[in-house]
């Protein structure tokens, strides 16, 4: 019966719903398709508007090429006016010209033709003179076609096309002409005015954007034309009508669907109360019969109340009297339990409808129940009493009291561990005299206070809950408490849950211990284990395992919540417990630092010195980091800080002030000055980033970057096109290094060593001193600057074959010219720091100079001042041995490493170089006056002859001459030559 009322109340809704729901969803298809058909008509005639207009303007302009071309002069005397003037008054009759540019017939830019205003251009005056290639463009002699390059400025910010073609390519003496027009707005221009705000669209060419208006939705209604030319490039067109804000097909869906659930909600209702009313009464007294309650129903008459209605379950509860009680009268009834006093209870309920409840012992042995629960509340104008049968409980619960005193002597004995029973609510009601030792309060003020004791609980709290509402044991868990003395200490809780038969919870056991002293342990074992010992800073392993969880946290929009302190209180439990999901994500900033010249401080001074600065360097790098941020020592000089949740632009602002911080900071040591500086490699760490390990490769090279360009500073890396070039150059330039090593691709410059205090006409009859200079000749780009590829063979530990090769091929190049060697004093050699410690590199120089023609003390090896005091006993030992062999020595960039002159005294050099940043000012700074001039002096004071570097002007050299300084070496002297045209000049020079 109850099945087929069920069908009826939700068959009958439900087909309405249907039925309703096809007609309406059906309406508004119908509607969107024809929506959708006007938009791809609309888009595919207003592309080929667009397509059109674009063919017309591309040829009217090429033609418009070809014809100046095609009139060009043949016996013009002038050519250049005659070019202006003809593209002046084309580029004023047709619009879209960016640059008309004549170049001449040796491939040089010999005019620039620009409109007055109104086009950006990426091609002005300053090209003129310059190869063609500056263009962007190369066009061939021989080509009769216009040759054309898509370009993007920079400077602009547009897409430009660069065409062009020889003017004839019969005659290439007449030169090239070569247009370039402005594309983003040309298209702003034409699009524009074709195209109005109700279309999106995107111009494409060579795979980059060119125009674009809106978001193309990928709905089936995009019309894309075929590639058809523009300016001589391939473009292809994509048109979409933009849909209209009121989508009359869905609206009709949507209000349909809603009157149709509301109809059929009607319905549904209407039948269901109907049945309802029908089922109510069976449904009551199932219900009845099914309880296990006692349920008895009691009509009032004058004053007192007569049985009317009693469940079965009543006639078990009161088995042995049922007979007996049922004739009865509720207060005769009462009477026969021992209950009269609650009669009186009864009749208030009647009179007042307040339900009364109440626990009742049973004296009569006439019933089975010892113990019962009584519930009465009014029904209309009878009462109703439920009874229940609680002498279990009851019985429980005695038997409870009478072992809670042999179970108080076990648990108040016990030593730095107590017991406890919490509530459902998880409030204390009881526990032992242990936590009077523990914690100093009594176990009555515990209870009633416990609350206020509370210094932290565990983040899991509302987990653990849950669990032990569901009946199950937790794990033990950790709550910090504050003592009576204001001591911290940590507790450890474990629950146990106690349940009836039914599975309700009731109550908390458990039995917790005093843990300070292991948490304070494994805290101390856990900082040791992730903390560096010199510094006190986060260490290695603990930086990789930050790192980790920031980059989850990352890709799963997770922002942490807490700070440092937090951390140290969780003290070995993983940090991962202090972060929680947020609805939104921000970017943080890693910074890898290393530092500059600690190496120097470290051979110097000895590893206590290095230890030393390493401590007090962090003490800088914690004033720039907040409680969030991590700052991890990660090797011997090399630090790590991330920035958590901020962007590169508030970051880049903390480094400028601690690199500031870091140049004002000065070592002192054994009453030694030591300057340092640091490089820093910054790099984001967002959504995209894809490991800890590409992540910390990417900052290493970026901080390598940032030594390259000059120490002392930060180098952002950015994942894009721009630096994929760079490394790109880098690994180019790499493989051309390679390449040089194995096919002689280097080429040997020299620059001239000119003394400065021999009169004129001596120095005609001076030898030669001058220094060798390194180039790269690549065959793509030429030669490549020493600044390029030195740094490179550095650190890709070529440097000692780079040296190899250079003193090999200068002693051939002399072997191969005895007659210039008559006429040379000194040739300089440049040495790396990698060549100066590297015994087989020593002897492999000392063998070659063993077996050469060209004297030894012709030769002089340059060794920086830095490398020299890094590696000090290799230095003596390397300058001793080819000392023996008649080699003399310059120490290069002497004062750039503000080291002492202790070094300079133990050191058997013949030359001093001073470095020439203290030089390039002299005329104007007085302090680098004052600085040459005591380098000078102390060199000359210990028989060892200076070289003045970066000799720019004549006044810098009078200067020099002033301080008597014995030679200098620049622009001003002597520019930079290949050293075979300097030994052919001397040569043929001598030979007239």
């Amino acid at each position: 019966m109850l099945s087929k009322h069920n069908h009826r109340i939700y068959a009958l809704p439900t087909v309405l719903f249907l039925f309703l729901t096809f007609l309406f969803v059906s309406a508004g298809i119908f509607i969107q398709n024809d929506e959708r058909a006007a938009r791809i008509s609309k888009a595919q005639s207003v592309a080929e508007q667009v397509k059109i207009s674009l063919e017309v303007f591309s040829s009217e302009r090429i033609q418009a090429l070809h014809n100046l071309m095609q009139n060009w002069p043949t016996f013009e005397p002038n050519q250049v006016d005659w070019f202006n003037a003809q593209a002046l008054s084309l580029m004023g009759m047709q619009r879209g010209f960016s640059s008309l540019v004549f170049v001449d017939a040796n491939g040089e830019v010999a005019w620039v033709a620009t409109p007055a205003s109104g086009i950006k251009t990426r091609i002005d005056n300053s090209l003129i003179g310059k190869p063609m290639e500056a263009l962007g463009l190369n066009v061939s002699h021989l080509s009769e076609e216009l040759e054309s390059t898509l370009l993007y400025s920079d400077a602009a910010k547009h897409h430009f096309i660069i065409v062009g073609r020889a003017i004839s390519p019969q005659e290439p003496e007449h030169g090239f002409l070569v247009a370039g027009f402005d594309i983003q707005t040309i298209l702003t221009v034409m699009l524009g005015e074709l195209v109005g705000p109700q279309f999106n669209f995107k111009l494409n060419a060579d795979s980059a954007t060119l125009f674009q208006s809106g978001e193309l939705i990928n709905d089936g209604t995009i019309v894309s034309l075929l590639p058809f030319t523009f300016l001589e490039r391939d473009f292809s067109l994509s048109m979409q009508s933009q849909l209209s804000p009121y989508n009359a097909g869905f609206l009709i869906m949507m209000i349909g669907l809603l009157m149709s659930a509301l109809v059929s909600y009607v319905l549904h209702k209407q039948l269901k109360g109907a049945v309802n009313l029908s089922l109510s009464q069976q449904r009551y007294l199932t219900a009845s019969e099914a309880s296990l309650d006692a349920l008895l129903i009691y009509q009032p008459t004058d004053d007192d109340f007569f049985l009317v209605e009693a469940n079965s379950y009543s006639r078990y509860l009161f088995r042995g009297a049922c007979d007996i009680l049922q004739p009865m009268s509720l207060a005769e009834q009462t009477r026969y339990l021992g209950l009269s006093s609650e009669f009186k209870n009864a009749k208030n309920v009647a009179e007042l409808g307040v339900p009364y409840e109440a626990h009742l012992a049973v004296h009569s042995d006439k019933i089975a129940p010892q113990w019962i629960k009584v519930q009465v509340v009014k029904a209309g104008d009878n009462i109703a009493v439920t009874v229940r049968d609680v002498t279990e409980r009851f019985r429980a619960q005695h038997d409870l009291k009478r072992s809670e005193e042999k179970y108080r002597r076990l648990v108040d004995g016990m030593h730095r561990h107590f017991v406890y029973t919490k509530t459902v609510d998880h409030n204390f009601m009881y526990v032992s005299a242990g936590i009077e030792k523990i914690l100093g309060f009594s176990a009555e003020d515990f209870c009633a206070n416990e609350s206020r004791y509370v210094r932290q609980v565990p983040d899991e709290t509302f987990e653990i809950r849950q669990t032990i509402a569901r009946g199950e044991k937790p794990e033990p868990y950790i709550v910090h408490y504050q003592g009576k003395v204001g001591t911290p200490l940590a507790i450890e809780f474990s629950d146990t849950p106690i349940v009836d038969e039914q599975g309700v919870l009731v109550a908390i056991e458990g039995i917790a211990r005093d843990v300070t002293k292991e948490l304070a342990l494994q805290e101390e074992v856990y900082f040791q284990a992730n903390h560096d010992q010199l510094t006190g800073l986060f260490n290695r392993y603990a930086f990789d395992e930050k790192l980790r969880e920031i980059l989850d946290e990352t890709h799963n929009d997770v922002v942490p919540q807490g700070n440092s302190a937090a951390l140290s209180q969780v003290g070995f439990k993983k940090a991962a417990n202090i972060y929680s999901p947020r609805a939104y994500h921000k970017q943080s900033v890693m910074c890898f630092i290393d530092m500059d010249r600690f190496k120097l401080v470290n051979d110097s001074c000895g590893h206590p010195a290095g230890d030393k600065l390493l401590k007090e360097i962090s003490t800088i790098f914690r004033q720039y980091v907040n409680g969030q941020d991590l700052l991890a020592r990660i090797g011997g000089d090399e630090f790590c800080i991330i920035f958590r949740n901020q962007s590169l632009d508030e970051v880049t602002k903390h480094l400028d002030k601690l690199l500031v911080a870091i140049s004002n900071y000065r070592f002192v040591y054994d009453d030694k000055l030591f300057f340092v500086g640091a490089s820093i490699g910054v790099i984001e760490i967002n959504e995209s980033t894809q490991s800890a390990e590409a992540l910390i490769k990417a900052a290493d090279n970026a901080c390598y970057k940032a030594k390259h360009l000059g120490r002392n500073r930060y180098f952002v890396f950015h994942d894009n096109d721009s630096q994929m070039a760079i490394d790109d150059s880098e690994n180019q330039v790499l493989h051309a290094l390679h390449h040089a090593l194995q096919n002689d691709g280097f080429e040997l410059y020299s620059q001239a060593i000119m003394p400065l205090n021999v009169p004129n006409q001596e120095k005609a009859a001076q030898l030669q001193h001058y220094e060798i200079l390194l180039r790269l000749n690549a065959k793509d780009s030429g030669l490549i600057s020493p600044g390029l590829f030195i740094p490179l063979a550095e650190r890709h530990g070529l440097m000692n074959k780079v040296d190899m090769w250079v003193v090999d091929n200068t002693l051939k190049t002399l072997e191969s010219n005895p007659a210039h060697i008559d006429n040379v004093g000194k040739v300089a050699i440049n040495l790396s720091g990698i060549t100066l410690g590297d015994e087989m590199a020593l002897h492999n120089i000392a063998k070659r100079m063993q077996s050469t023609s060209v004297p030894a003390e012709k030769i002089c090896f340059e060794i920086t001042e830095t490398t020299v005091v890094t590696n000090l006993s290799a230095a003596k030992h390397f300058i001793s041995t080819l000392r023996d062999l008649g080699c003399s020595f310059a120490l290069d960039d002497f004062g750039a490493g503000m080291s002492s002159f202790t070094y300079l005294k133990n050191l058997d050099v013949d030359y001093v170089k001073i470095d020439g940043s203290f030089v390039r000012n002299i005329v104007h700074d007085p302090i680098d006056h004052a600085t040459v001039t005591a380098i000078n002096n102390i060199a000359h004071s210990m028989g060892k002859q200076t070289v003045a570097e970066f000799v720019v002007d004549n006044a810098t050299a009078e200067v020099l001459r002033e301080l008597k300084v014995d030679f200098g070496q620049g622009f001003a002297l002597d520019k930079p030559k290949p050293l075979a045209h300097r030994v052919q000049w001397r040569v043929k020079l001598a030979s007239a």
